[in-house]
C-alpha cells in the first residue's frame, strides 16, 4: 500500500506522462481535481441503478465489472489492477442509471474525478481532453479485440489467451471469476488447469 498521498498522485501523473507529457502546472491539476478513496474487499464502487459519479483510476488492488442476469448470476466484463482504469462511461458521461456494478476484490485504493471536475479539468488544460480521448479509443480497441475472440476462438483458446495476456491475475482472483469472464463453467477451467499441470506445454 502507499505511504504517502503525494507518492499516488505521482502514479497517475508518471501515467498520463506516458502518453502525453505534463508541465508542471498540468501535474498540479492533477492533484487538484483527482481525490483519493479506499475501498474494502467486497465494497461496491458503483451498483447497479445508480448513476456513475466518477473516473476510477486503480492506484492498488483489484477490482472487476459485472453484470447480474436474471438469475442472478454476474457475467463479468472487465478486471481492473494497478494503472488501470474501471468506469461505466456511459452512465458516466449520460448521467444515466448504470445497468453494471463495480466492487472491489481485493483492497483497494482509487484516484477518482467527478463530472464536474473533469469539465474543469478540460477547461484549464485541454491537453488533458486530448489524453482521455486517446485512453477512450485504447479501450474500444480492447473491447473490439475480445469480440473478435468471442466469436472466433475456442473458450479453451480464449482461456490460454486470458493466461497469456494476464498472468498477474491468475493467483489474484478466485476461478470462478476467470470462468465468468471467458463465458464457461468454473469445472471447464478446472480441467483445463489439471491438463495444464500433466502438461505445462499446452497452450504455450
Amino acid at each position: 500500500m502507499y505511504q504517502e498521498t503525494k507518492d499516488r498522485f505521482t502514479t497517475m501523473i508518471d501515467f498520463f506522462n506516458s502518453i502525453i507529457p505534463l508541465k508542471q502546472e498540468e501535474k498540479e491539476l492533477i492533484r487538484q481535481y483527482f481525490h483519493l478513496r479506499s475501498y474494502k474487499k467486497r465494497m461496491f464502487v458503483l451498483q447497479e441503478g445508480d448513476v456513475c459519479q466518477h473516473l476510477n483510476f486503480v492506484l492498488c488492488g483489484c477490482l472487476r465489472m459485472y453484470k447480474d442476469d436474471e438469475n442472478g448470476s454476474p457475467h463479468i466484463l472487465l478486471f481492473a489492477t494497478e494503472g488501470s482504469w474501471i468506469n461505466d462511461l456511459d452512465s458516466y458521461y449520460q448521467e444515466k442509471k448504470s445497468l453494471l456494478n463495480i466492487d472491489v476484490l481485493e483492497n483497494a485504493e482509487l484516484l477518482q474525478i467527478s463530472r464536474q471536475d473533469i469539465v474543469k479539468l478540460y477547461l484549464n488544460a485541454p491537453k488533458f481532453d486530448r489524453i482521455f480521448r486517446i485512453l477512450t479509443e485504447k479501450n474500444l480497441v480492447l473491447l473490439q479485440n475480445r469480440m473478435l475472440e468471442n466469436i472466433s476462438l475456442s473458450a479453451e483458446d480464449r482461456y490460454y489467451n486470458f493466461l497469456s495476456n494476464h498472468p498477474d491475475l491468475i493467483n489474484r482472483i478466485p476461478q470462478v471469476h476467470i470462468a465468468s469472464y471467458l463465458g464457461v463453467s468454473a469445472e471447464f477451467i478446472s480441467r483445463l488447469r489439471s491438463r495444464r499441470a500433466r502438461n505445462p506445454l499446452m497452450g504455450n
